[in-house]
């Protein structure tokens, strides 16, 4: 069984970011799976999720934002017990083709499967084996639990040393973890670096083109994916690099979740259009539910043809 987790906590992210990421994970899963948010409010999330606290790490919760330290928690001994592959997203990606690759690596390499943290612009003119290797991005990572090393208990028990030590999760696990590998170039593109130009050419240039080839895009540092949901001549992203006015496809996205998602929340009534691209049925095992996806989604959900841009 494969689980797939994302964390939310504070205010920062809300509901409709994990519904939305949920849609986006049903629509481009061919196995049967557990959707799990670890969080602190599981409120108004969407029927199917599973709701689990954060895993205490005994940091204190004023230190959590100083690197994202609370990711570390996934990695909690039997916190996912019917899992052989556990994949975590982040809130701000969009999954918009098949998770197949990214599970049968973790299964094939059984350690810790990461995102390559993305180097600055103009070494993208080189290959990626002459590329700086700048450690993890931990947007999007899997692990098999019963191989994975002991990264939870070496954090827990001393966790002020680590993060005195540490600038975040990420430089934790890329020195801690002694056996990890990335994920193959192309699998994750980066948003800002791939979709977006500088001022002045984005003046130019203005239109924002979907990754044609890319199975997640992650959005790190800015914009978040909905903060291009604006209204048209509205301004999003950095002072450097930024875009005018909606994005098609990132608006696409979320539409197509809240489509799903109503669908879902209406209940049995709409059992018959429900069926076809997931199926939500209770599973015993204590008191938790499991939220399973069946093949397949029907052409309603279907994601539209992609416009053409570099990976």
């Amino acid at each position: 069984m494969v689980t797939i987790v994302c964390m939310k906590w504070g205010g920062e992210f809300t509901a409709r970011h994990v519904n939305a990421l949920y849609a986006g994970v049903m629509r481009n899963m061919e196995e049967t799976f557990d959707f799990v948010c670890l969080t602190d409010d599981g409120t108004d999330l969407a029927p199917g999720i599973l709701v689990r606290p954060i895993p205490d790490c005994g940091l204190p919760e004023r230190a959590w934002r100083r690197g994202c330290w609370p990711k570390l928690g996934v990695f909690a001994p039997d916190l996912f017990p019917f899992a052989d592959v556990v994949l975590f997203l982040d809130l701000d990606v969009m999954v918009q083709r098949s998770l197949a690759p990214f599970i049968d690596l973790v299964r094939q390499r059984r350690h810790l499967v990461i995102q390559r943290e993305w180097n600055p612009d103009l070494w993208g003119l080189l290959p990626q084996p002459l590329r700086p290797d700048r450690g993890a991005q931990s947007s999007v990572f899997g692990f098999c639990p019963g191989t994975i090393e002991d990264i939870y208990g070496d954090f827990a028990r001393d966790p002020l040393a680590v993060i005195a030590t540490f600038r975040n999760d990420q430089t934790y696990l890329t020195h801690r973890v002694r056996q990890r590998s990335y994920w193959p170039a192309g699998l994750c593109v980066s948003f800002k670096r791939s979709c977006t130009k500088y001022f002045p050419i984005n003046l130019l240039l203005p239109t924002i083109r979907q990754p044609r080839k890319a199975r997640i895009i992650v959005f790190h540092g800015k914009p978040r994916p909905w903060e291009t949901l604006v209204e048209k001549g509205q301004r999003w992203g950095s002072s450097r690099r930024f875009g005018i006015g909606p994005v098609p496809w990132i608006a696409r996205y979320f539409s197509q979740a809240d489509v799903m998602l109503s669908i879902i929340q209406a209940g049995p009534s709409n059992e018959d259009r429900v069926k076809g691209f997931t199926n939500l049925r209770p599973v015993t095992a204590g008191n938790q539910r499991r939220s399973t996806a069946a093949p397949g989604s029907p052409a309603l959900f279907a994601d539209p043809p992609v416009d053409d841009a570099r990976n």
